[in-house]
């Protein structure tokens, strides 16, 4: 700028710089007029917030007015609380999310949101501890529990949009939860307990007046594994406490069915024509609750200390009832053989077929023991227990007549042709006494030896019936040297 121009205007630059100065100083002025009434409007807005909570809370928000607030709002607990627990615990749920959408956006602001989450999980477990001093029944506890898993800790709530924010299953006290999980597995137990008592004592009292029913077997297991399925539902581990109290009340209820049983089948044997149905079923019974116990033991919660004591115990409980029952069926069976026997080789009619009956009529009721196997374990063990006792009978007869070797083969024929229809493919416990026959025509020591010899070889009764061969041998007419000689030729033939 040449120097005439400045002499001309010395104040030209000042001016420009003044002008500038104004401009920023304007600039600066709008800004913070801006700023102050957003503050303003903040400050207006906090203050409503404030004024709206107050209103709800009845004081001025903090932690303890949101504790005495949530406290005061959550829903009480009716007075019938097992009749009407699904309907109360839906009550809370929509209780606790109609609260917390209201009052988590206003408490937000403030930082007070995660104290109000805080306040209703800690209200709920203690809600939930109170109600399970209430309920009543296995079925209810099973429903809260249910509720605790499926609901309360279901992010299916927080995933709508008013409550994706909060996400208040994030802050659950994990602590609180385990406590209250605990508990309600407790009271469930002992529900459990009492209830499978009740019912099985019912169970017991029907047996009483029933005289062994078909159904007490599928009775008591309806009963534990209806319990054991619901649990299994909710907590596999839980299934397994469950199921280990039902075991320890089935083991209770046996002790007890088994000592009832036991003096009702010895009043039946003592009677003159004792009804053999009551064994059968008693059978069936131990036979059909001895496979379910075996079945379920590797799923009882001992199997993880290697603690099978409870299931063993039970299973032999049921052993011991079914021994005892099928010795017991097998007197019934000796006694009425030996009766039959005795008028049989005594009268002159030889009436064999009226045994026959009489064996048949002792099982015609024997479709009431179901498992094949079982059937089978009766029938050879009444077939070579008549078989035995025609032998002790048949070496009594001091005048035999020529053909009595083919009337026993006879015989012997007739009863297998029995025990055949009563269990098929039944085993040939009557070899000894066709033997007999055989044993009668040998007329050396030397055919007497190989005859004896056969017997040994194939018959399955010669254990039981071996000590009678002395007295079948000297019925035979061999003298005792002889009788001696036989013996001791046995002693060095294999068994």
């Amino acid at each position: 700028m040449c120097d005439c121009f400045r002499l001309a205007f010395p104040n030209w630059h000042a001016a420009s710089s003044g002008t500038e100065k104004q401009q920023a100083s304007c600039d600066n002025v709008v800004a913070q007029n801006n700023s102050n009434r957003n503050e303003e409007q903040h400050l207006q807005s906090e203050e409503q917030i404030r004024q709206q909570l107050t209103e709800l809370l009845g004081v001025a928000p903090d932690a303890d007015s949101i504790r005495r607030y949530v406290s005061q709002r959550f829903p009480k607990p009716p007075v019938d609380v097992d009749q009407k627990l699904p309907q109360h615990l839906l009550n809370v749920q929509e209780t606790v999310h109609k609260e917390l959408v209201k009052l988590g956006p206003l408490l937000k602001p403030m930082g007070l949101m995660g104290c109000l989450i805080e306040s209703y999980h800690r209200q709920t477990f203690e809600h939930l501890d109170d109600l399970l001093d209430k309920i009543s029944s296995s079925k209810n506890c099973f429903a809260l529990m249910m509720w605790l898993r499926d609901t309360y800790l279901s992010q299916e709530p927080c995933d709508q949009s008013d409550l994706h924010e909060m996400d208040p299953m994030k802050t659950v006290d994990m602590l609180l939860f385990t406590e209250c999980a605990a508990k309600a597995k407790d009271k469930l137990l002992e529900h459990v307990q009492k209830e499978v008592r009740e019912i099985l004592e019912g169970i017991l009292q029907h047996e009483r007046s029933k005289e062994a029913y078909n159904e007490l077997y599928l009775d008591t297991i309806q009963c534990i594994d209806a319990m054991h399925k619901t649990a299994q539902k909710i907590s596999p581990k839980l299934s397994d406490y469950v199921q280990e109290v039902c075991f320890q009340e089935l083991g209770m209820f046996l002790k007890s069915y088994t000592t009832m049983q036991i003096e009702i089948l010895e009043e039946k044997a003592k009677m003159d024509k004792p009804e053999t149905k009551l064994f059968f079923k008693t059978l069936n019974n131990c036979n059909k609750l001895e496979q379910y116990v075996q079945t379920k033991a590797k799923d009882i919660l001992l199997k993880e200390t290697k603690d099978h004591s409870l299931s063993e115990e039970t299973m032999a409980t049921l052993r011991n009832m079914e021994d005892f029952t099928l010795d017991l069926l097998m007197k019934v069976v000796a006694n009425t053989a030996k009766s039959h026997l005795k008028r049989y080789f005594k009268s002159d009619s030889k009436e064999f077929f009226l045994l026959i009956d009489e064996v048949k009529s002792l099982f015609s009721e024997l479709s009431c023991c179901q498992d094949i196997g079982l059937q089978k374990r009766v029938i050879d063990e009444a077939y070579k227990l008549i078989v035995h006792n025609y032998l002790k009978c048949l070496i009594k007869i001091k005048c035999r007549s020529p053909n009595v070797g083919q009337t026993v083969a006879k015989d012997a024929e007739i009863l297998h042709d029995t025990f055949s229809v009563l269990a098929p493919d039944v085993r040939q416990w009557n070899i000894m006494l066709l033997k007999v026959k055989e044993l009668l025509e040998c007329e050396s020591i030397d055919a007497t030896k190989l005859t004896v010899g056969s017997m040994q070889r194939d018959c399955f009764t010669w254990s039981e019936d071996r000590k009678l061969l002395p007295k079948l041998l000297k019925w035979k007419g061999l003298s005792g040297q002889d009788v001696r000689e036989v013996q001791k030729i046995l002693e060095d033939l294999p068994r």
